[in-house]
């Protein structure tokens, strides 16, 4: 569904996505990072502030999605429709891309109906919500049920879940390679991971640099297998970077938050004046100080952490 090509030409927003990605000036802003346990291990750390490229499409979500976006207005779609859970940075920041560029959107949601911040901005950005029961939604990549999905919802342009495709490796692939500018001598770039397709576009342009992915899923090991594909799919199936993935960062699963984890993510906003969401990079940032604890970086070592954004989740825990 992704390649086909619909009957209107939207020269109106193409347009408009050539204001929102052509003419936007969006300079990479790195920070460095103090604290008394790096000292101790002899780390020279960093965070790669991709939360602050643009207020709404956030962080990686922007470029995740900049050549899926152009990809759909150039085949002439009027509808974007994309998948995710009730509280989905992706389908937060596809509802005000599609908002920004004319374009209808709609939202399969995974599970019982229900109003939250990020879904009362996605509706007021025009997005129609479709929620289906969590059976359903692991079809969410079956053919057939995709196929069957415009009778439910209309026709569209289908963007896979957390909008994670060739066409997303492309354009995270242009963040590392803005990384690799500012940063030139990094080790290791670690991020949190949720469909893999940040981990693997930055896998993409990545250079001898070791990217290391923390899933924020519980069990997340088929993401070997989802990284390797998308790389494949987008070209890169030989790469000069290594990329592993740590499976201890979950913390009791997908949107897990309790009492311990907000805790600890205050206190490391605390140490690192820095504000923190708590489903992704809250536990990338302690996984990452608990595996520095352990001494898995060798001395000297130049690492920086990638800040995707989604800040605006924080409304659901305060």
């Amino acid at each position: 569904m992704t390649n086909s090509t619909f009957n209107v030409l939207p020269s109106e927003p193409l347009d408009a996505y050539r204001r929102l990605y052509e003419e936007t000036d969006l300079p990479l802003n790195v920070e460095g990072l103090e604290h008394a346990l790096f000292l101790k291990k002899r780390l020279s750390v960093c965070v790669v502030r991709v939360d602050q490229v643009h207020p709404q499409i956030s962080g990686n979500k922007w470029f995740k999605l900049k050549y899926n976006l152009k990809a759909a207005i150039e085949q002439g779609a009027s509808c974007i429709i994309s998948f995710g859970g009730a509280y989905s940075n992706h389908l937060h920041a596809l509802a005000y891309a599609c908002h920004c560029l004319g374009l209808h959107s709609v939202g399969v949601v995974r599970g019982e109906p229900v109003d939250n911040p990020m879904l009362i901005d996605a509706k007021a950005w025009g997005m129609r919500l479709h929620f289906v029961n969590r059976e359903t939604y692991r079809l969410r990549a079956e053919p057939a049920w995709l196929n069957a999905l415009p009778s439910l919802v209309g026709d569209g342009f289908i963007l896979p879940e957390g909008g994670s495709s060739a066409l997303a490796v492309k354009g995270v692939g242009e963040l590392m390679q803005q990384i690799n500018t500012v940063e030139p001598a990094l080790d290791y770039v670690v991020c949190a991971c949720g469909t893999g397709g940040t981990l693997a576009g930055l896998v993409s342009t990545a250079a001898k640099t070791v990217v290391q992915g923390i899933p924020v899923l519980k069990g997340a090991g088929f993401l070997h297998d989802d990284v390797s594909a998308l790389l494949l799919a987008s070209g890169h199936e030989r790469t000069a970077s290594k990329w592993e993935l740590d499976l201890f960062g979950h913390y009791g699963g997908y949107g897990k938050m309790n009492a311990e984890h907000i805790a600890v993510m205050k206190q490391l906003e605390d140490d690192f004046s820095l504000s923190l969401d708590p489903v992704y990079t809250a536990k990338l940032f302690r996984r990452f100080m608990e595996k520095v604890e352990n001494d898995d970086y060798p001395e000297g070592s130049r690492i920086a952490l990638v800040h995707t954004g989604g800040l605006q989740g924080r409304r659901s825990i305060t």
